[in-house]
């Protein structure tokens, strides 16, 4: 893997909802490039972080999930906020996702955006990594906001 797909940690993660706006994708013929390029612009656009209710903390999530089998197949990308509690009512147009606590490796891509993520998920696709397939999660932290850094961590579900 290059250097900004190196490996971090494994560790125990999840067990929180993740509230913001979903679209289903598959990484065929460039597909998932549009749909998750068109998914961020209208995040970012339509301000939909700011509209979250209960939102726990300022990180902004991207969890795939729902996967139809591996990394090949459609999945469902919700890109959005972790909120404090998970029994309220979403603005129309929101879904809510809940990230189950699970085991996973975590990567950092840190340098120029977006290249360092996609070299990530090209080495996490290539590689051995026993994937459970359930829940993978990006997490865009304050670290992602520093000059220079720009560090995304990739959590990809794994089994024990």
């Amino acid at each position: 893997m290059s250097q900004s797909a190196a490996k971090e940690q494994e560790q125990d993660l999840g067990g929180f909802t993740v509230a913001g706006i979903s679209v289903t994708t598959c990484n065929e013929d460039e597909k998932a490039v549009d749909d998750i390029n068109a998914l961020w612009q209208r995040f970012f656009e339509q301000a939909v972080g700011e509209a979250i209710p209960h939102k726990d903390g300022e990180a902004i999530y991207a969890v795939y999930h729902d996967y139809e089998g591996d990394h090949t197949k459609p999945y469902k990308l919700t890109i959005g906020c972790r909120v404090a509690k998970d029994d309220f009512t979403l603005p129309d147009g929101m879904d809510a996702v809940f990230v189950p606590q699970a085991n996973y490796q975590i990567f950092a891509a840190t340098g120029e955006q977006p290249k360092a993520l996609i070299e990530t998920w090209g080495a996490i696709w290539k590689s051995d990594l026993n994937r459970t397939y359930e829940c993978d999660i990006e997490i865009y932290g304050p670290r992602f906001f520093e000059e220079g850094l720009h560090e995304v961590l990739v959590c990809i579900g794994v089994e024990e």
